[in-house]
């Protein structure tokens, strides 16, 4: 299981420095909305971090809320424990691998992209438009795990429900924070009864991130204040490392927003990325532009899908003027990846932020997590 096991490695190593916070339990009327307090409705779990869904039970059933914030609409779904299970997201796939459930996956979208694919006995249905629809009806699936990309049609899964199949969009990929998407695994765990394992294994990823987050800001300290014996004027500031992110994609360098997970798994290591601009949507700079922040960043992450130096140098020779490739301080989230073209980084990632976190404090701060093994990012070379 990729989710604890690698957990307890690299969490050892946050505890160490940091003070151990205590372990949030389970708790069935953890309301963090007043306005949600009413004296008709039993509210089961409201989350934390995630904004686009609440569980409540009604008339004695368990009921799944789901919120689109794009369109603001909400759906409502009843849930009865499931044992045939569709997914057509790889996230889908690594939220039931945490909660041990994927012997329940009968049918993936796309095998060939998925890091996990060894563990599951799951027929391959195809992609979006050409899902082979006979082979799913004769999957019989209790629920088709599905996803809606704004703006794009998604008349295959109108599809599916006219063939009356039960298909539940889950919308954690249109939360901002690392932690909301990872606290979709308690909405995922309602559908096995495993709400209080799945909120547990949240709490342990909670206390890992927020305890990685401490280190980040104590080693941007001393970064600034290299000597913190050494008597201040004022006091001590964190002093956080340039960033230069992506790579041009079809011509078009994008910027993630300061509201986006990106950016916010970035600051919280201790990161500062240039260019960026208020808000959760991403903009668009020209490739000069981008030239002029690899100028001044002291990295750079994320080159699209290269994964040595010279690969990269050769789309684009005027990046070898600049320090992150002179120092050789260029990383990519492409590490752990499929012959197919899968990555592991859009797959388990989505619950283990605690993880990223912790590969993105080893490379900005090396000396703050001494041996670090990198569970999804590699250094170009």
């Amino acid at each position: 299981m990729i989710l604890m096991g690698t957990f307890v490695v690299v969490a050892t190593l946050a505890f160490q420095s940091c003070p151990a916070k205590k372990t949030r339990t389970f708790n069935p009327y953890n309301l963090r909305n007043e306005q949600l307090k009413d004296s008709t409705t039993d509210y089961l779990y409201s989350p934390l971090y995630a904004n686009n869904f609440w569980i409540v039970r009604e008339d004695g059933k368990k009921v799944l809320y789901l919120k689109n914030p794009v369109s603001g609409t909400e759906t409502k779904h009843v849930v009865t424990k499931v044992n045939r299970v569709v997914c057509l997201s790889s996230t889908h796939v690594a939220y039931l691998d945490a909660i041990n459930e994927t012997n329940s996956i009968v049918g993936v979208s796309g095998l060939q992209y998925l890091f996990n694919s060894n563990k599951l006995k799951a027929e391959d249905l195809g992609y979006e438009s050409g899902i082979d629809y006979e082979a799913l009806l004769q999957l019989n699936p209790d629920v088709v795990f599905a996803y809606n990309i704004p703006g794009q049609p998604a008349e295959y899964l109108e599809k599916m429900r006219q063939l009356g199949l039960n298909v539940i969009e889950i919308p954690e990929h249109l939360e901002a924070h690392p932690l909301g998407k990872a606290e979709f695994l308690v909405a995922f765990a309602t559908f096995y009864n495993k709400e209080e394992q799945a909120s547990e294994i949240f709490s342990f990823i909670l206390q890992a991130y927020e305890n990685f987050r401490t280190l980040a800001i104590q080693a941007a300290t001393l970064a600034h204040h290299p000597s913190p014996l050494t008597p201040h004027p004022s006091p001590l500031t964190p002093h956080p490392v340039k960033v230069l992110i992506n790579a041009p994609f079809k011509d078009i360098w994008y910027i993630p927003g300061e509201e986006s997970h990106q950016n916010i798994l970035v600051r919280d290591a201790g990161g500062v990325i240039l260019g960026i601009q208020p808000g959760s949507k991403s903009t668009v700079i020209s490739t000069e532009q981008a030239y002029l922040y690899a100028l001044d960043a002291d990295f750079w992450l994320h080159p699209n899908q290269y994964t040595t130096l010279n690969e990269l140098l050769q789309a684009d020779p005027r990046f070898t003027e600049v320090p992150a490739c002179q120092n050789t301080r260029v990383w990519n989230n492409n590490l752990r990846t499929t012959p197919g073209g899968g990555s592991d980084f859009y797959e388990s990632g989505a619950v283990n932020p605690h993880l990223i976190l912790a590969d993105l404090i080893a490379i900005f701060y090396p000396n703050a997590i001494p041996n670090h093994k990198f569970t999804y990012y590699r250094q170009l070379r």
